[in-house]
């Protein structure tokens, strides 16, 4: 089935149940010092933009658009994060790990909405993964809080 004007509206709904959920809080944070303060700079610097990348999937409107910013804020987070994970070497390895997996997972479904059973189908689908995206980014902020403390664990913007 096609996802049209009935299923688009169900999955954006979905998507902003989903996108506003993201809760957390920052981590108790102690810099410590590091060997290269332009390395950890930029990795600090890719942080943040990931955070800020994470923020914008709760800043949706209830349009015809929605879908497609959905996938572009998923696109921009992805490159982001391939970012911080050649900056961080095996820093946060594990947590850019489940946040990779989980990325691959809500832009698999999105691809392939139109395949989906039904448009309360697709809404659960995209929910669902939406759910896992959020969760491991606000792990993966909560770990980075500790080198870079304005690093918050919650992606609110």
């Amino acid at each position: 089935m096609k996802a049209g004007g009935v299923g688009a509206a169900l999955v954006l709904t979905a998507v902003l149940a989903a996108g506003c959920s993201s809760g957390g809080g920052s981590a108790a944070s102690s810099a410590s010092p590091s060997a290269s303060a332009s390395a950890s700079a930029a990795v600090c610097a890719d942080v943040a933009a990931l955070r800020s990348s994470v923020a914008e999937i709760g800043h949706l409107s209830a349009n015809a658009s929605a879908l497609d910013k959905l996938k572009t804020d998923v696109a921009r987070i992805r490159a982001n994060l391939d970012t911080l994970r050649a900056e961080a070497s095996s820093q946060w390895h594990t947590q850019i790990d489940a946040l990779s997996s989980s990325l691959s997972a809500l832009q698999k479904t999105l691809t392939n909405i139109g395949s989906q059973s039904s448009p309360v189908a697709a809404a659960k689908a995209v929910s669902t993964d939406l759910a896992a995206v959020t969760s491991d980014a606000s792990s993966l902020l909560r770990a980075a809080s500790t080198r870079c403390p304005s690093a918050s664990a919650s992606p609110t913007g």
